[in-house]
């Protein structure tokens, strides 16, 4: 029996806007640029060109296949952008890269990444007043005062993490300097996040017998690892 469904809709206009400007955008000021340059050699220039034929692929089947609209947009254009910047090699060092340029490119990207995502289409459920009828429900509970400073200092010290990282002058050292920045402000954020939400919160807090016994085999391991490493370093 033939399939009689209708065809899945084209994404609205302005939802490939929302992609397709800010993925230009990027493209041009962190791939396209930089394979502009004299002694460029052809490879870097054949894969900026298939990361901007992705992304135009991406927003033609978009809306009709959309995982296959994802894997073009993001996985393919992505992709050969980054084997773009690995065949540049050291023309793509921060040495000779433009520092206000490479920060417009980082905000293209975001946007571009914010532009791919979208809201759940409603269901019957969202609209039928039938479900839930009542007033609008409220929270439970306040978030005690405490919470804002611990917020306040978690975002400071993710903003520390990421400003020490431009410090690196090396630039062979200069990519994992902004690497671990990255993960230890993600990490502050989200232990912040914790504590600020356990503020007035009681909690049953275990002995401290029980509490060193927990972190007794990853602190001998860490120890170990400690030593091992002052004992080289001595040795070197």
């Amino acid at each position: 029996m033939a399939d009689t469904s209708p065809p899945a809709p084209l994404m609205p206009l302005a939802e490939r806007t929302r992609v397709l400007l800010p993925g230009l955008y990027a493209w041009l000021l962190t791939v396209e640029l930089p394979v502009l340059g004299r002694g460029v050699r052809a490879g870097p220039r054949v894969a900026a060109l298939a990361a901007l034929a992705a992304l135009l692929a991406a927003l033609l089947v978009a809306g009709r296949r959309h995982e296959l609209a994802r894997a073009l947009g993001i996985y393919a254009f992505l992709g050969l952008s980054a084997l773009t910047w690995a065949l540049l090699g050291s023309d793509f060092s921060p040495i000779h890269l433009d520092r206000v340029r490479t920060g417009l490119g980082t905000l293209g990207w975001v946007l571009y990444a914010f532009g791919w995502g979208r809201m759940r289409a409603p269901s019957p459920f969202d609209v039928d007043p039938r479900i839930a009828p009542g007033a609008p429900l409220v929270p439970r509970g306040r978030l005690d005062r405490r919470s804002l400073p611990v917020v306040v200092l978690a975002v400071l010290a993710a903003l520390t993490f990421e400003a020490l990282a431009f410090r690196v002058d090396r630039p062979e050292h200069a990519v994992l300097a902004h690497a671990t920045a990255a993960a230890c402000a993600l990490l502050v954020l989200s232990t912040g996040t914790r504590v600020a939400l356990a503020q007035g919160i009681h909690r049953d807090v275990s002995s401290g017998t029980t509490r060193l016994n927990a972190v007794a085999l990853r602190g001998a391991v860490l120890a170990v690892l400690l030593g091992l490493g002052l004992l080289w370093a001595a040795l070197k």
